[in-house]
């Protein structure tokens, strides 16, 4: 176990580091950074998987352990945590540059009018799935219970900090990084039970979606 624990923790920092490099440290284009995004998980987990022995690619989607009730859950859930995600922002506009937004977003990551709503259905759907497949379906249920409530939530959230650097003053940056942290607490609790994504996918995905829409009014 221990061999395990200190190959999750010393791999994830490195695929984090790489990916934060590759952030700000590389000058390419959003389509390439999401593959390189791609890549570097599934190399993080295919070593593990081939050296270790006791991860199944399927296992942390496994549909079968997700009851009515489980879904029932899970709706409710996503619609809160849409509802966060308004309120926050509301809450912090005045704060907020949004022109510092969309500079960042169409000069460094070549996201334009034409290419957001491709770029925004990608994040919902696809990029929410990558990210809690890595950090709950990996970290998490590979690690010791405590670490993986420790360790987990403050990757989750430090691998975010650097996609949102240039958007927000210190003061701002930290409240997110506590957000997300908790978010990561969160996420952890609703997939402990059944050991699947499903739920924190779903709920994912919802404060994704209310993410995009207020995305829409710095483009449209």
């Amino acid at each position: 176990m221990r061999q395990k624990t200190l190959y999750i923790v010393l791999s994830t920092i490195v695929t984090c580091g790489l990916l934060a490099f590759i952030e700000h440290g590389i000058e390419i284009n959003y389509l390439i950074k999401t593959g390189l995004k791609i890549l570097l998980f599934f190399i993080t987990i295919w070593i593990y998987k081939r050296v270790f022995q006791d991860f199944q690619f399927k296992n942390p989607i496994n549909l079968a352990k997700m009851t009515k009730h489980e879904w029932r859950r899970v709706i409710l859930l996503g619609i809160a945590s849409a509802s966060i995600v308004l309120i926050a922002y509301l809450i912090f506009l005045p704060f907020i540059d949004l022109n510092a937004i969309k500079t960042d977003l169409t000069d460094r990551l070549g996201i334009t009018t034409a290419t957001y709503i491709i770029v925004g259905l990608y994040i919902t759907f696809g990029n929410s799935l990558l990210e809690e497949y890595f950090f709950r379906g990996f970290i998490f249920f590979n690690l010791p219970k405590k670490v993986g409530y420790i360790y987990s939530p403050l990757l989750f959230a430090s691998y975010h900090i650097p996609m949102i650097m240039l958007w927000f003053d210190p003061l701002i940056i930290g409240l997110c990084f506590i957000g997300l942290w908790v978010i990561g607490l969160v996420f952890h609790k609703v997939n402990e039970r059944n050991q699947t994504i499903w739920a924190s996918w779903m709920i994912h995905i919802c404060a994704d979606i209310m993410i995009i829409i207020i995305g829409l009014t710095l483009f449209y």
